[in-house]
């Protein structure tokens, strides 16, 4: 790996998902695939009750609420 480009470096806290959609959009090639903590798998998670949406590399499978349930296909992605 060469390196992250620290113009792109940023930290955030609640943040919301139109800003987060908007600096990516306006920031980060559309062809770039997405990392979650080093994984390219991602899982989309969302509470309702609280507003809160998680962007996750684990599945959460053994979440009560998840059971009897299989995680959704987002979109078919490039395969490494």
């Amino acid at each position: 790996m060469i390196g992250y480009d620290p113009k792109y470096w940023k930290h955030g806290v609640n943040v919301t998902v139109g800003q987060f959609c908007d600096y990516v959009k306006k920031n980060i090639p559309s062809d770039a695939v997405l990392y979650i903590c080093g994984d390219n798998n991602v899982y989309l998670h969302y509470l309702s009750e609280s507003n809160i949406f998680s962007v996750d590399y684990d599945d959460l499978s053994d979440l009560p609420e998840y059971e009897g349930y299989e995680a959704g296909k987002l979109v078919t992605g490039v395969s490494s």
